[in-house]
């Protein structure tokens, strides 16, 4: 290598001061407290900091010089580098960077070198190998550990070059020329052959001369096809050689046995081979010998191995019927009992022996089941186009033993199959023709149905669940979910009543149970019945309303539930919620079940959903208005009693019923009585008058709320106007009826002055400024924009005031919704337009420098999409005024930020402007004012796009953000691609000088689809493919 690398004189030249910057710098960084903090070896370096020694070797790392240095490095004399007493640590930490630099390099910076040099660099890279690897074979047996991270280092490294250089025939290269004159290596070069096939498919290779997947890669890929039988034949010998020399055991050592299995395990993931060498290979039953034990060593990567196995090679794909005969009878092996009574026909034998999967839950071994119950379901799901099929191979077997695995007792275990369920149910749902379908489905009725029963047993909450940590409960209820997800699947093939019978029944013999258990023990025996209860609500959209069998037996069940166990009490709530629409056709049970749910308010575990229970019983049942309004009028009078006893009169935030809770009663009880409200108007008076009583005492000079008792009252009064549901107003109703828009406006001109007033107790409160704008938005949509006219000019001057004293961006937002709602009457233009002019000189007057930017990322944000949204909506005073010149600079600003969301709104201004340019320019006729407007236009574009286009050359190649790549509402493929029907020659001019730093290919390729004017879609392919090419060759660093 080093005659190579003399080739380049540059490299060559370089060399000698780089290896002792290179040493110091590697010195602080991993022995920092070994260092003098002296000048580095003649270089006058000084890297007493480990955060600049750390930046240097990462610059370092690019550089070409880093070839031979590493090659250097890798050498494993400590003479080479003229110091006998080197410390052994820092020499193989240094001979790992040097290993991982030249992985990196190989992966993506082979253009450094000349194509003629890399047969000496393979070679160099294949010395070190040999090298490093005879030296970790030899570690054990000189008792020091071997550095085997630094040997698939240099695999990795070795795998990637091969790719650069098609070296096609490297498989047996390495075969004759490494293993055969050391065969103490089998290992070291079965990790080589592991890696060849991962480099071929990683992500971070980059192509000298292609865009990643061109001609030279896709023959490669196929060489690694056409060379399987080799590795297959190596993999073979070297589990043959070790099982020779393993004693006469049989056996082969652990270190041979994971290196087979990793390798073969990475090429049947990755290269597609041929089925049929798989089938009659000797490695398929000698990996099966090893799961038939889970203690033997490499049972989890033999596991794994027959996944990818399973997974690469399904049932429906053509030619592997060969393959699957041979796993099929193998994987069953596995789970299936031999001999005795229990087997098939057996009558009165010996007892039967049990199954490794048998064994292993006898033995409750949890990797045993883990790797068993990974196999079964990963065959089942493989294997479902024959589980499924007309032809009768005992497929009722293979759903079986999933069955058995999903009636593991460790719920993260019997997770695994819940998959194959879902997979399972939607393909018989699938089946062509109906009776068909309905054949299969009553022939695997038996094991759905034990299923159910399954999932049932697993929802139930574990012994002592009131002792454990929120995280841990949140843990187990999203695996009940999963568990109820399955239940409800079952429903789409039995039948709800089915699954329904299914948990009622089993529910009423728990409860008898629980019943004629010692009163004293009851209460501690709840899980069985919450476990059915559970069940039964996950089903609720599949049961019929008219359900008289098991329904009536739940509801009359929730009220003699103890009332004190929370958990018990939440999914009774969430039952009653559920089934609602059953209990609007059955009213008769609503009347214990309500004072129910209003006691399940008041203890916080359970009241959020009791709170959501009555919220959806309201939606269904129309007999509740008076019941409901009389709870909530309780509610609001307990509020107010607590609210007069806390200290400072006003305040109460500590009441026991949180504000969401409430809001949930609330909605319920709106949409309870709102069909009451045009005989009976005086409800809304029982409903409003208490909020706006408070908005009044608020709003008082001398009362100083809290930005969270103003927010609770805002979102009461929020939930009044999106709720109540009065009749919109229409031209055949008579004078003096109550409407919506009429009732909005009525409120709200009653609480402006009280919104205005408390809006500027804490102007700088981001949530209370949200909750007030959220409440203008409801209210102006209710209305209707026609009718909500009149309080527009007080509305815009409201956001402006808010804004300019707070700077807080909900304030933006609501601009934007007066702007969607009025911007194409043009009888508002003029208002609107100054609105944004005083928004805008606002942002500009806060947002002076880049920090400013960085720190108001949600300013920036929807301050571009109020920019945006007049551009669309509203654009001729805009667009014909400076301002728009403005508008452009800061957005080159804002595309500069490190924040999703600002880049999104920045970038949305920016393509609806140029698409209204070019919308503009390809109108047939143009009005005066249009005119006008696109000469603006393109005179602004002219002005300020080239700064942008530089910006969005950036992002393309990576130093700038590119969150938004091709997405709809703001990309920068859409800014591109506009920009390039608008006016070609300027983009073209604007964006080549940044692109200089893009691979040559790619820069190539997409500079002919921008000549091209391609249509969008092919445009969108462009980019992603030229960004993708760049973040492979900035990723390898």
């Amino acid at each position: 290598m080093t005659t190579t690398m003399a080739s380049a004189g540059l490299i060559r030249r370089k060399h000698s001061p780089e290896l002792p910057r290179v040493l110091l710098a590697l010195q602080t960084v991993y022995a920092p407290n070994a260092c003098t903090g002296g000048g580095g070896g003649g270089g006058g370096d000084n890297f007493d900091r480990r955060d600049v020694a750390d930046r240097y070797l990462t610059s370092f790392q690019r550089a070409p010089v880093a070839w031979m240095v590493c090659d250097r490095l890798l050498s494993s004399g400590s003479a080479v580098l003229g110091d006998s007493n080197e410390d052994p640590t820092l020499r193989t930490q240094r001979q790992f960077f040097a290993a991982q630099t030249l992985h990196a390099k190989c992966l993506g910076d082979v253009h450094q070198l000349p194509r003629s040099s890399l047969p000496s660099l393979r070679d160099s890279l294949l010395s070190h190998f040999v090298t490093h690897a005879s030296d970790a074979a030899r570690a054990p047996h000189e008792d020091r550990p071997a550095n085997r991270p630094l040997v698939t280092r240099l695999s990795m490294a070795i795998a990637a070059l091969a790719v650069h250089m098609g070296w096609t025939s490297g498989l047996v290269d390495v075969a004759e020329g490494v293993l055969v004159p050391n065969p103490q290596l089998g290992p070291a070069v079965l990790e080589l052959f592991r890696s060849i096939p991962e480099e071929a498919d990683s992500g971070r290779l980059v192509m000298a001369s292609e865009d990643g997947d061109g001609g030279g890669l896709r023959a490669y890929r196929d060489m690694l096809r056409k060379s399987a039988h080799v590795v297959l034949g190596l993999c073979e010998g070297a589990v043959a050689s070790s099982s020779a020399s393993s004693n006469g055991g049989g056996g082969s050592d652990v270190a041979t046995t994971e290196a087979v299995l990793g390798c073969l395990q990475s090429w049947i993931r990755i290269v597609d081979i041929d089925p049929s060498l798989l089938e009659h290979t000797s490695l398929l039953p000698w990996v099966f010998d090893l799961l038939v034990d889970s203690s033997n060593g490499g049972f989890e990567m033999a596991v794994d191995v027959v996944v990818e196995l399973l997974r690469a090679y399904p049932s429906d794909r053509g030619g592997v019927e060969g393959l699957i005969r041979a796993v099929i009878p193998r994987v069953m092996a596995l789970g299936s009992d031999f001999g005795g009574a229990n087997d098939a026909g057996g009558n009165g034998g010996p007892p039967a022996r049990p199954s490794p999967f048998q064994k292993s839950i006898l033995e409750e071994d949890e990797d045993g089941m883990r790797g068993y119950c990974r196999i079964f379901t990963e065959m089942s799901e493989s294997y479902l186009s024959l589980i499924l099929s007309h032809e009768e191979m005992n497929q009722a077997s293979l759903v079986e033993l999933v069955l058995r695995c999903s009636s593991i007792p460790d719920n993260e275990i019997a997770g695994i199959t819940l998959h194959f369920w879902y997979r399972f149910v939607v393909g018989l749902e699938e089946l062509e023709p109906f009776e068909y379908r309905q054949i299969k489905i009553d022939s695997f009725a038996p094991q759905l149905t034990r299923l159910l029963d399954v999932c049932t047993r697993l929802l139930r909450y574990p012994a002592g669940v009131e002792d454990l940590s929120p995280d841990r409960l949140d843990d187990i209820e999203g695996i009940r979910a999963y568990f109820a997800d399955t239940i409800e699947d079952c429903c789409r093939l039995l039948g709800g009543d089915a699954v329904l019978r299914a948990m009622g029944d089993p529910l009423q013999e728990e409860c008898r149970r629980v019943a004629s258990l010692p009163p004293d023990s009851q209460l501690a025996d709840w899980h069985g019945i919450e476990g059915y209860m559970y069940a039964i609500q996950a089903v609720s959209m599949y049961v019929p309303p008219d359900e008289t069998r098991n329904i009536p037996f739940v509801m009359g069940l929730i009220p003699q539930l103890p009332g004190d166990v929370p958990l018990l009490r939440a999914t009774a709530c969430r039952i009653v919620g559920k089934y609602a629409s059953w209990l609007g056709m059955q009213p008769s049970y609503l009347g214990p079940l309500l004072p129910y749910l209003a006691q399940g308010l008041s203890m916080p575990k359970c009241a959020s959903a009791a709170a959501v229970a009555i919220r959806e019983i309201c939606e269904r049942c129309d007999a509740l208005g008076d019941s409901v309004l009389q709870l909530y009028e309780d509610i609001v009078a307990a509020r107010e009693q607590h609210r007069r006893s806390s200290a400072g009169g006003i305040g109460g935030e500590d009441f026991i019923l949180n504000l969401k809770n409430e809001l949930e009663v609330l909605e319920g009880v709106c949409k309870a009585v709102s069909c009451k409200l045009t005989n009976n108007p005086s409800i809304i008076h029982h409903l409003a008058r208490p909020i706006i009583d408070n908005l009044r005492a608020m709003a008082s000079p001398d009362a100083y709320p809290s930005p969270k008792h103003i927010t609770a009252e805002v979102c009461r009064l929020t939930t009044l106007v999106q709720h109540l549901r009065l009749p919109r107003p229409s031209s055949q109703e008579t004078a003096g009826t109550l409407n919506r828009s009429n009732f909005i406006l009525s409120v709200m001109g009653e609480t402006w002055p009280m919104l205005d007033a408390v809006s500027q107790k804490h102007p700088r409160d981001f949530n209370c400024g949200e909750k007030l704008c959220r409440l203008h938005k409801h209210a102006l949509r209710e209305c209707g924009s026609a009718h909500y006219a009149p309080l527009l000019k007080p509305l815009v001057e409201q956001t402006i005031k808010n804004f300019s004293t707070s700077l807080s961006s909900p304030y933006l937002y609501l601009a934007s919704i007066i702007v969607s709602e009025y911007g194409r009457d043009v009888t508002h233009s003029n208002l609107l337009f100054d609105m944004m002019t005083r928004l805008a000189s606002t942002v500009f007057h806060a947002l002076r420098s880049t920090d400013d930017f960085t720190a108001h990322p949600d300013v920036v944000e929807e301050f571009f999409f109020l920019a945006g949204r007049m551009v669309s909506h509203c654009p001729s005073p805009l667009v014909q005024s400076s301002l728009l010149h403005s508008l452009l600079q800061c957005a080159g600003i804002g595309m500069k930020l490190h924040h999703k969301d600002a880049n999104r709104g920045t970038l949305n201004f920016l393509e609806n402007t140029v698409s209204y340019s070019l919308k503009l320019r390809s109108s047939s006729s143009l009005d005066a004012i249009e005119q006008a407007n696109i000469a603006s236009l393109e005179q602004a574009i002219a002005a300020e796009g080239q700064p942008l286009v530089i910006n969005l050359a950036l992002a393309l190649l990576g130093d700038l953000p590119a969150y938004r790549l091709d997405s709809g509402s703001g990309s920068i493929a859409g800014v591109l691609f506009y920009l390039n029907q608008l006016c070609p020659e300027l983009l073209m001019q604007w964006i080549q000088p940044p692109l200089t730093a893009a691979p040559e290919h790619a820069k190539s390729a997409f500079m002919v689809t921008l000549h091209n004017r391609v249509a969008r879609e092919e445009f969108n392919s462009s980019v992603r493919r030229f960004t993708a090419v760049c973040e492979r060759s900035r990723g390898r660093r």
